[in-house]
């Protein structure tokens, strides 16, 4: 059931706070990964939901818009929100692509992929209390690719649970990518592992704890979690998600509420 990675999720973090349509494309080459530390950058930080129907800040397409007759506009994306009960859910909706019944699929698979949070057949949404943001990474006539942070409160819940996931959609072909699209599990679990791997803006402190619990599991545990990373690779909501940008691979593992219930960590290509 996909509420089964946040019943997970709860559990580890109770533990914690009593002790203290896919496609594939050419990958990055990441045959020097366990050699290569990652640069430090500034983590995305979450934002409280908006009232309007839509929210400001649309991404567009990176290709020049031509005024000239006939010219195509700029593909965009505008944030529509899903409300239900106590649930609130941002998500993209894209226009402005060559074939409206193929801008109607992909928009239709968006939608399904930020709400499928709460569409296990187990979530009550008028008792749990679910506020999530969505951030567009980037857009252009190829793939889109988003964000959502937020939290997560079941009834009767001691607190909240911090969520993190991820969609980048192949526009085209109206297909999830996701992380054995630009990467390779095994190897990222390896990385994960490793003295190099860096965390996606955590302080000192966070630093070290999550370095220190990282290592608790083992390279099997990684690799199996990132062959399951994103949407379209389990019948479950999905424990980690990933996504590139700008030759930067993002992803998330879940670790403990004491240490922010997921972290996200970055690998920086030598291509970049």
């Amino acid at each position: 059931m996909k509420k089964a990675a946040f019943i997970l999720l709860l559990a580890l973090s109770c533990t914690a706070a009593l002790s203290g349509c896919k496609s594939k494309h050419e990958k990055i080459d990441l045959s020097t990964i366990h050699t290569t530390a990652a640069p430090e950058s500034t983590r995305e930080t979450m934002a409280e939901p908006t009232i309007e129907t839509e929210a400001p800040g649309t991404k567009e397409s990176n290709s020049t818009s031509e005024s000239s007759s006939g010219a195509k506009a700029a593909v965009k994306a505008d944030i529509s929100k899903y409300t239900s009960g106590k649930v609130v859910i941002e998500y993209p909706v894209v226009s402005n692509l060559d074939d409206p019944e193929k801008e109607k699929a992909v928009n239709e698979l968006l939608k399904s992929n930020a709400i499928s949070l709460v569409k296990d057949g187990e979530t009550d949404e008028a008792a749990t209390t679910v506020n999530v943001k969505c951030k567009i990474i980037s857009i252009n006539r190829k793939r889109l690719t988003a964000t959502y942070t937020g939290s997560y409160t079941a009834e009767n819940a001691a607190y909240p649970v911090n969520v993190f996931y991820t969609n980048t959609v192949d526009l085209a072909k109206c297909d999830n990518l996701g992380f054995n699209d630009y990467s390779d599990a095994y190897t990222m679990a390896g990385y994960v592992l490793s003295n190099d791997c860096t965390f996606y803006n955590v302080n000192a402190e966070l630093e070290k704890s999550l370095m220190e619990y990282k290592n608790t599991q083992d390279i099997d545990y990684y690799t199996n979690l990132f062959n399951k990373a994103d949407f379209g690779n389990s019948d479950t909501f999905p424990e980690s998600f990933s996504y590139e940008n700008q030759g930067v691979v993002y992803f998330s593992i879940p670790v403990p509420h004491a240490l922010g219930d997921y972290a996200v960590i970055k690998f920086t290509t030598e291509s970049k």
